[in-house]
C-alpha cells in the first residue's frame, strides 16, 4: 500500500502545481496519474497563464495592477463568486514567482497576445506568460512522456509564433526548430509539464502512472483518507488529504447528454477526462455547480487522425486559422453566416437552439473558402500550396459546392455576395468581425484587413466546423482555500479539487486565452500550500 500525506489525483497544471507546493511545504506527496502519459490536457495546449499583474511584464514594461485586472473581471464575467475571483487575481502572481523559484521553470512575458475583451474597462494586452523552452534532461522521449500536439513539435513559443506570424504563412524559422529538437528543448504547454515534473521530482513528490483513482475512502466521522485505485497499487492512504486535479468529463459521452448545456462532440484533448473526479466527489457529498458549461471551441477533424490510445479515439484540433483569417467565413446548414468566426467565444453559437425545431440552429456548419486561403495558409492540418487531399470538400462554383454539402445554393450565393462587399470595405457590419485587439492578434497583419477578405477564387473548399472543447467546467464547488464543500457550504475534510475537476471560477464563457492554465496553476497551488500547513 502506498501512503502519504498528501495524494494528488491527476498530473496536469493543477495536479503538479498543487504536488509541488504541498512537497515546497515539507508534505509527502504521491500523484497518481491514470494514464501512461504525463499532463493531460495541460501538455497539448498552449500553456499561455493568463497572470494580470506579474512581475515579467512588469520587467517588460507593461503596467498593470490586481484593482485593473478585478475591473476586467468583473466586467467580463458578471455574476460568479466576487470572493474566489479576487483570491484568483490577487494569488496568480504569486504562483507565477513561486513556480520560478521550486522549479527549472522561466516565465516569459507574451506582450503579442492580448485579453479576449481588451477594449473592456481594465482590458489590457502582455498579461500571459509561459514558459521558456525547458530541457526534457532525463524525463526520456518527450513522446512516450506526453500526449501528443495536434498540430506541431512544441518547442516553439507563443510569443515566437505570433511575432513571426507562423499562423498567417510568415516563414518557418528551420533552424531555431531543429536546434531546439537536438537539443531536447520543450515549449507551450508540454514544456510546462516538463519543468513542473522537474520540480516535483526534485522536491521529493512520488509519481505513478497507469494508476486510475475511481473511490475515495473516509473514515468513521466521513473524512478523506484514501483512494481505491485499480492498479496493482490498490488503496493509496492519504494523512492530511486528497486533491482532485484529474479535469472533467468531456470523454464521457453519457455524462456530456445528461450534463452539458450545449453540443460537444469533438473534444480536442486527449482521451483521459472520464469524470472521475466529478463521480468520486459526488458520492461524499459534494455540492455541485456549473455542470452544464464547457470551455467550448471549434474544431476540426482530419480523417484518419487520433490518439495513440487503445481506443484510437479520434484526435480533432482547434480551428483558429478556419475562423481568423481573411477569405474564410461560416455557414450554417441554411446556407447564412451565424456568428462573428473570429471571435474567442465563437463556439457558442453551436447552443443556439432552432425554436421551430428544438435542434441546433448552427449545426452542421461549414467553413467556406477560396483558393486565396489555400494559397496562403494551411486549413484544417493541410499546409498552405499544397495539392488537397480527396477529402476536402472543393468545387468550382459556389452552387456545387453548396450542393455537395448540402446547403441551398441561393442561401450560400447570397451569404457570400453579402461577406464579399463587406470584407472588401474592411468592415462586418452583421457580426462585427475583425473589429478587437484579439482578433487582429490571430490575424493577417500583411492582408488589408487582418481578419476579412472575400471569398471569391476559385476553386472554393468546405470543411466542417464541429462543436468542440478544452475541457468541460462542472464540478465540486470549492472556497478560497481550495476545499471542496458540502451541500450545506461545509468544507468536506480531507477533500480539495482544482483545475477542470472544480467547479470553474469564470464562466460561462472565456475572457482570456490561457484562462485553464491559469486557474489550475492557481487553485492547485493553493490547495497544496493548504495541505501542508498541519493545522
Amino acid at each position: 500500500m502506498i501512503e502519504a500525506d498528501v495524494v494528488v489525483i491527476g498530473s496536469g497544471a493543477a495536479g503538479l502545481a498543487a504536488a509541488l507546493a504541498a512537497a515546497d511545504g515539507g508534505a509527502e506527496v504521491v500523484v497518481l496519474e491514470a494514464s501512461a502519459r504525463w499532463g493531460g490536457s495541460t501538455a497539448v495546449s498552449g500553456g499561455q497563464v493568463w497572470a494580470p499583474a506579474n512581475h515579467r511584464m512588469h520587467e517588460a514594461g507593461y503596467a498593470d495592477t490586481v484593482e485593473e485586472a478585478l475591473t476586467y473581471c468583473r466586467a467580463a464575467a458578471p455574476g460568479r463568486d466576487d470572493t474566489l475571483v479576487e483570491t484568483f487575481v490577487r494569488t496568480v502572481p504569486e504562483v507565477v514567482r513561486f513556480l520560478e523559484a521550486r522549479s527549472p521553470i522561466r516565465f516569459i512575458p507574451v506582450p503579442a497576445y492580448p485579453d479576449t475583451f481588451a477594449e473592456l474597462p481594465g482590458g489590457k494586452t502582455a498579461r500571459h506568460v509561459e514558459v521558456a523552452p525547458q530541457d526534457l534532461g532525463d524525463l526520456g522521449e518527450l513522446a512516450e512522456l506526453v500526449w501528443p500536439a495536434p498540430f506541431f513539435a512544441p518547442v516553439l513559443t507563443n510569443q515566437e509564433i505570433l511575432e513571426r506570424n507562423l499562423f498567417a504563412g510568415g516563414p518557418t524559422p528551420m533552424d531555431l526548430i531543429t536546434q531546439r529538437m537536438s537539443a531536447g528543448a520543450v515549449a507551450l504547454g508540454a514544456g510546462l509539464v516538463v519543468g513542473l515534473l522537474h520540480g516535483c521530482r526534485k522536491a521529493g513528490v512520488r509519481l505513478f502512472r497507469d494508476c486510475r483513482a475511481t473511490e475515495l475512502i473516509t473514515d468513521e466521522r466521513g473524512r478523506i483518507i484514501g483512494v481505491r485505485t485499480e492498479s496493482a497499487h490498490g488503496d493509496v492512504r492519504a494523512g492530511r488529504g486528497v486533491v482532485l486535479a484529474c479535469g472533467g468529463f468531456e470523454h464521457d459521452p453519457i455524462l456530456r447528454s445528461q450534463l452539458l448545456s450545449g453540443p460537444l462532440t469533438h473534444p480536442v484533448t486527449p482521451p483521459v477526462q472520464h469524470g472521475d473526479g466529478l463521480r468520486m466527489a459526488g458520492r461524499v457529498g459534494a455540492a455541485m455547480a456549473y455542470l452544464g458549461e464547457y470551455w467550448s471551441w471549434p474544431a476540426c477533424q482530419m480523417p484518419g487522425r487520433a490518439w495513440p490510445d487503445a481506443a484510437g479515439t479520434p484526435q480533432p484540433q482547434l480551428a483558429v486559422l478556419e475562423r481568423s483569417l481573411p477569405h474564410v467565413l461560416w455557414v450554417n446548414g441554411a446556407g447564412r453566416r451565424f456568428v462573428n468566426e473570429s471571435s474567442h467565444n465563437c463556439a457558442s453559437a453551436f447552443a443556439e437552439l432552432d425554436p421551430n425545431t428544438h435542434h441546433p440552429r448552427n449545426l452542421p456548419a461549414w467553413a467556406i473558402g477560396d483558393a486565396q486561403f489555400r494559397a496562403k495558409y494551411s486549413v484544417a492540418g493541410i499546409p498552405a500550396g499544397t495539392p488537397a487531399p480527396e477529402w476536402l470538400i472543393q468545387a468550382d462554383s459556389l452552387a456545387e459546392l453548396a450542393e455537395r454539402i448540402d446547403v441551398d445554393p441561393i442561401a450560400l450565393e447570397h451569404t457570400v455576395t453579402r461577406f464579399n462587399t463587406m470584407a472588401e470595405a474592411g468592415r462586418d457590419d452583421d457580426f462585427q468581425r475583425g473589429r478587437t485587439r484579439y482578433e487582429h492578434a490571430f490575424g493577417d497583419p500583411a492582408a488589408a484587413h487582418p481578419n476579412l477578405g472575400p471569398v471569391c477564387a476559385p476553386p472554393f473548399f468546405a470543411v466542417p466546423v464541429y462543436p468542440g472543447a478544452v475541457g468541460t467546467k462542472g464540478g465540486p464547488r470549492t472556497d478560497r482555500r481550495a476545499r471542496v464543500l458540502d451541500w450545506s457550504g461545509a468544507p468536506i475534510a480531507g477533500l480539495y479539487a482544482a483545475g477542470n475537476a472544480a467547479a470553474a471560477v469564470f464562466g460561462p464563457g472565456t475572457f482570456a486565452g490561457g484562462l485553464t492554465i491559469a486557474s489550475a496553476l492557481t487553485w492547485g497551488w493553493i490547495a497544496g500550500r493548504d495541505l501542508a500547513d498541519p493545522r
